[in-house]
């Protein structure tokens, strides 16, 4: 008889609503205050589009979760500044996570990837991370061997289902909330 695995049922990761480029369009805060460290109007449309997307699923690999995380910032050094400093993971679900009223994780800072695996192996339910893109394979990597790089999208979920021999099987399902989101 093996022990069981653990970790979630289901983990689902996403990227960080859009973010600015070359300003315009400029990174703006909730209170619409310009911060080259938060998402641009586009990224804050994709946040509120997540609310129904996870709130009221309607792909079956999709489901409400029950914990959301999301990075905190960080003083290291060793990270670029734009990814450091930035707000936009914790500002795509902050408004899922008002909606849902679920615990809202903000304290592992981007760059303690491990530190985050850690506690979503602690986890039990369904659980959606919010981070930065580069470093999502990292997060991945603690529960699926040689996880793709994610590339440049900002529209994709990926899905991590556990089965019952306690192993996670990997899919990508496209959040096809906002126009000109591309297919899975």
């Amino acid at each position: 008889m093996s022990m069981a695995t653990p970790g979630p049922f289901k983990l689902m990761l996403v990227r960080h609503g859009e973010k600015p480029v070359e300003p315009p369009p400029y990174g703006v805060t909730e209170a619409g205050e310009q911060n080259g460290y938060s998402l641009c109007v586009r990224g804050w449309e994709r946040a509120g589009a997540l609310v129904a997307f996870f709130a009221k699923p309607s792909h079956p690999a999709i489901a409400t979760p029950d914990v959301i995380y999301a990075s905190a910032t960080t003083n290291d050094v060793a990270i670029e500044p734009i990814d450091a400093k930035s707000l936009r993971p914790r500002e795509t679900v902050t408004p899922l996570a008002r909606r849902l009223g679920c615990p809202f994780r903000t304290e592992i800072p981007v760059g303690d990837e491990t530190g985050l695996v850690s506690a979503l192996q602690a986890e039990t339910g369904c659980v959606l991370v919010a981070w930065e893109h580069k470093r999502i394979p990292l997060i991945a990597a603690g529960f699926i061997e040689d996880p793709p790089a994610w590339g440049d999208r900002f529209d994709a979920v990926w899905v991590l289902d556990r089965g019952d021999d306690g192993e996670y099987a990997f899919s990508i399902v496209a959040q096809d909330v906002l126009d000109g989101d591309a297919p899975a």
